[in-house]
């Protein structure tokens, strides 16, 4: 086993928080080794598992419940343009993000996401412009769209789609440019001592640091790397991507779509305008109800669910929805693509101690539009030794579950 010496700070978890944490870090000037595997080539015999980031677009706005949401999105959203134009990596396109869902102008609504009152309200909180259209308005604005009767909207004209992947690039590419070091392998096992950690990778490699920052996202609770589980839930969720032959034909806002009639939701998710994917095909990507349909507690649960491909009867579900919403458009094959997200009771991310060696930095489904803030959060926590922002860390802290953490049945790749 080769040793490879002592940096200030082991991230371990090379996606989106882990890398962007990695990032503040070495601006700040500590030392850094972050640690984590490549995009597997496919899911068909994967074993181990799966990052939410493997993807092209995730919605990036203010349009969020809670406030706090939206604030931490915000922050990042801001630092985009330097991190683009610092690292040549493009990954935020200027898109409309709109928000349709049954007329709740009576109060209440089914579901605070897409609770109108509430969307405006934390945009107006952040001084953000938004506008808020009646079903007819709706119509009218939208015209080659075909939105449910009786349903209204809220859009965000100045709202970005992320690429996760270039937004992962682009925070490593800053990382490196400082002087931190990317290993890509897989974490086995984080040992304590008073001097600090030492953490040893499938790989064969060993290395010490004082300090360790885990963002490894949904794994977090079947790596084994925290020595107590944190109150997490972890989902397999589903992709749809619907190839289209021309996407010029779709010129369309990234939607976050509740359709519903009467108390019954028929689709509640996204439908993302096209994008070009690595075959080089354009697709349009839903991802709807089944959200949380799939509960996963081990790491092999999450290999089973990754070789499915995810749901296959969501399929029908997105194209139904999408004939309806398109009227008149060409559309191509549909196909699934499995997806990982967690969830936490306090609907806001944990960054926080889990001991004195150790912080986690964990988000569930929005982490691509919030990464570059709570990776932001994390580094000072680590730098600082307590926290400095002015959102209460309270916010933020780690709820753990009741068990203990079981050693794992195999390693568990890091995202």
């Amino acid at each position: 086993m080769q040793d490879e010496g002592r940096f200030d700070v082991i991230v371990v978890g090379a996606g989106p928080i882990g890398a962007a944490t990695a990032r503040h870090l070495s601006e700040r000037g500590a030392s850094v080794l972050v640690v984590g595997p490549d995009e597997p080539s496919g899911f068909a015999d994967h074993d181990g598992v799966w990052a939410g980031y493997y993807d092209q677009g995730r919605l990036a706005h203010v349009l969020e419940v809670p406030l706090m949401t939206s604030m931490l999105a915000m922050r990042s959203i801001r630092r985009f343009p330097d991190l683009q134009e610092r690292t040549g990596v493009e990954f935020a396109i200027p898109r409309q993000s709109l928000t349709v869902m049954p007329d709740d102008s009576e109060g209440g609504g089914l579901a605070d996401w897409f609770n109108r009152a509430l969307l405006a309200g934390n945009a107006a909180d952040l001084n953000v412009a938004v506008e808020q259209f009646s079903a007819e308005e709706l119509r009218r604005e939208y015209p080659d769209l075909g939105f449910a009767p009786g349903h209204v909207g809220i859009v965000q004209r100045d709202a970005f789609i992320v690429n996760p992947r270039g937004l992962v690039q682009a925070e490593l590419a800053a990382a490196v440019a400082q002087g931190a070091v990317l290993v890509r392998d897989v974490v086995d096992s984080v040992e304590r001592s008073p001097q600090g950690v030492r953490v040893a990778s499938r790989g064969g490699e060993t290395w010490r640091a004082g300090k360790v920052v885990v963002a490894t996202g949904a794994a977090t609770n079947v790596g084994g790397l925290l020595s107590r589980p944190l109150d997490m839930r972890t989902y397999g969720a589903t992709v749809v991507l619907v190839e289209v032959p021309d996407p010029s034909e779709f010129d369309i806002p990234a939607m976050m779509y509740m359709k519903a009639s009467g108390e019954e939701v028929t689709f509640g998710g996204i439908v993302m305008s096209p994008l070009q994917y690595p075959d080089g095909r354009w697709y349009l990507k839903c991802s709807g109800r089944s959200l949380l349909d799939n509960p996963l507690d081990s790491a092999e649960a999450i290999a089973r669910w990754v070789r499915t491909g995810g749901r296959q009867e969501d399929i029908r579900e997105s194209l139904d929805l999408l004939a309806e919403l398109l009227p008149g458009k060409t559309l191509g094959p549909a196909h699934t693509r499995p997806c990982m997200v967690c969830e936490t009771p306090t609907a806001l991310p944990y960054i926080d101690w889990a001991d004195e060696h150790t912080i986690v930095a964990v988000e569930g489904e929005r982490g691509a539009m919030a990464a570059d803030e709570i990776g932001r959060l994390a580094a000072g926590l680590v730098i600082d030794g307590v926290w400095t922002d002015g959102i209460p860390h309270a916010a933020f802290q780690a709820r753990w579950a009741e068990t203990e953490v079981s050693p794992p049945l195999h390693s568990v790749a890091t995202a």
